[in-house]
């Protein structure tokens, strides 16, 4: 009587001899101490999975007979606990091939392919998964850090910033083969605003000593598919909005990283200069600095010079929200007291930028950090402990990278603050010089205007007109106001306009507001003998003929 089939799950150390159906998975080499073996995943019909592996001894007799995605009978094999390092499957044992190991019935089994159970960002971040177990994970690519494009003294390497469709991120890096193969994707690829999906299976979560909390595939078992024609991917895609796919697709070649995002944009067929407009008042600086609400404009200002915040460059951000999570051990806690467990870097440098001479701080976010720098915050943190630089006040010679930009940016201006908050920038040169244009003809303040009588205590706002224009205007005023005087009286007392017998120009002077909304200028002889203004009489006084 022939031995029943027998489920993966039951799968145990208590024999050796077992009896399943299953559909290979996944198989890779491995060469250890010269010596190559292969390795294997078995799924039955339940989608229980088992790791395989294929000693040096029976490879020859193995290796060709077993093909992925092939369905096979497998009896007598060791049982052996998994007591891996990292473990390609849950199960907690794993099969060993040995001579009594039989195969059969190729392809006469329906075993469907497991379906792939992808571990969320979020689990990963916050320490959730099994520290020993390889896992999947897939997510938009969404900026390159660090690449070894060519083989030398280095292996070959590409540090990416993989986003999830909820605004995860979570660093990644690939070696050797799977480096090759994103960098003929990225050099092939024609159409810049699909965005590059990578699913990566078997991957390592890398959290060791000092370096950022990342994934990273092993050296043979991981699986790694770029822009896969697959249902999860497919899915995937769908499941992420339209504004997030359109701003993340154009950063992440090497060669095209014009545009950083927009948390703005409600439609998402206009183009990056339509979204930076959107909604925002087009101002130079100096206008925006005059504003008393929390407002979103647009302008141009070129970066000049790092400021040196108490809080450094970087912060431990939280899994949750853009809060910094603080302590100094995990879990570290939000002010919305979300606990967070792994260390999440995010940038915030503060900057001052200059437009016609006008300075104003400007504060910059992780996303234009990224996009500006090629370099995500935990890789340039990774690169100073490296140095052997500790101190969080130091600033890295890198950021100078950021500074004498001419740049257009969407800003949420917030006067309590007397700061511009970045949330979009654009480096395309013909837009920004189109931007500014209408600002280029602004008239300039005089630089020999005559300085303001000191008694005024006031001084001449750098927004007030030309010199020229406000002595004729006060001019005009005055010869107003001597005309009706001479048709209202005989003779005047000593207190006379200054202008009657000053033929020259009126000094200039503050502006100060008045109750019917016009605008009236002070003189020193107008202050003298009480005299309100150059422009407003003091009573006429009449004086009888006798006298």
């Amino acid at each position: 009587m022939a031995r029943p089939f027998e489920n993966i799950a039951d799968i145990n150390d208590t024999k050796d001899l077992w009896k399943v159906a299953v559909r290979v998975e996944h198989k890779w080499s491995v060469i250890s101490n010269n010596k190559e073996h292969f390795e294997m995943i078995f799924v039955d019909k339940n989608g229980c999975d088992i790791h395989v592996v294929v000693p040096t001894t029976y490879m020859a007799a193995y290796n060709d007979r077993f093909a992925l995605d092939q369905t096979y009978t497998v009896s007598n094999f060791k049982v052996e606990r998994n007591n891996l390092v990292f473990k390609p499957s849950g199960h907690g044992f794993m099969v060993k091939f040995t001579g009594g190991t039989t195969v059969s019935d190729v392809n006469k089994h329906e075993i469907q392919p497991k379906q792939h159970m992808f571990t969320s960002f979020v689990d990963i971040i916050t320490g959730k998964t099994r520290k020993d177990m390889l896992i999947d994970i897939f997510g938009i690519g969404e900026s390159i850090g660090y690449a070894q494009r060519h083989r030398g003294s280095k292996k070959l390497q590409v540090n990416l910033v993989l986003r999830d469709a909820t605004n995860n991120t979570i660093n990644c890096t690939l070696w050797e083969t799977y480096a090759a193969q994103f960098f003929k994707v990225d050099e092939e690829r024609v159409n810049t605003s699909v965005p590059i999906v990578i699913m990566l299976r078997y991957a390592k979560i890398k959290e060791e000593g000092q370096y950022p909390l990342s994934v990273t595939n092993t050296f043979h078992v991981t699986q790694l598919h770029i822009n896969a024609d697959l249902p999860a991917v497919k899915h995937f895609l769908e499941s992420i909005p339209k504004e997030t796919m359109s701003a993340v697709s154009s950063q992440l070649s090497l060669n095209s990283q014009n545009v950083s995002r927009s948390t703005n944009s409600d439609n998402s067929r206009q183009t990056p200069m339509q979204r930076l407009l959107s909604g925002a008042l087009a101002l130079p600086l100096i206008e925006i600095k005059k504003l008393k609400q929390v407002s979103f404009c647009a302008t141009v200002v070129e970066t000049k010079k790092l400021i040196a915040s108490s809080f450094g460059w970087c912060y431990r951000a939280c899994h949750s929200c853009p809060k910094a999570a603080r302590g100094d051990e995990p879990p570290f806690i939000c002010d919305n007291n979300h606990k967070t467990e792994a260390e999440i870097w995010r940038y915030k440098i503060e900057i001052e930028a200059v437009h016609k001479g006008v300075p104003c701080k400007f504060i910059f976010w992780d996303w234009e950090c990224t996009d500006l720098l090629e370099i995500s915050a935990a890789q340039m943190r990774d690169t100073m402990i490296q140095a052997g630089i500790t101190d969080p006040l130091e600033f890295p010679l890198a950021l100078d990278k950021m500074l004498d930009l001419e740049l257009a940016f969407r800003v949420k201006w917030q006067p309590s603050w007397d700061s511009c908050s970045v949330v979009m920038l654009i480096k395309d040169k013909p837009f920004v010089q189109q931007l500014k244009a209408p600002w280029e003809h602004t008239q300039k303040v005089s630089t020999s205007q005559p300085s303001v009588t000191p008694l005024t205590e006031q001084k001449v706002s750098t927004s007030q007109p030309s010199v020229t224009p406000l002595t004729e205007q006060i001019k005009e005023s005055v010869d107003e106001a001597k005309t009706d005087a001479a048709e209202e009286c005989e003779i005047l007392t000593d207190v006379e306009i200054t202008s009657r017998h000053n033929p020259d120009p009126v000094t200039p002077t503050a502006k100060r507001h008045i109750g019917d909304g016009s605008n009236e200028s002070t003189t020193v002889a107008g202050m003298c003998d009480g005299e309100l203004s150059s422009t407003k009489l003091k009573k006429i006084i009449k004086l009888e003929k006798n006298i």
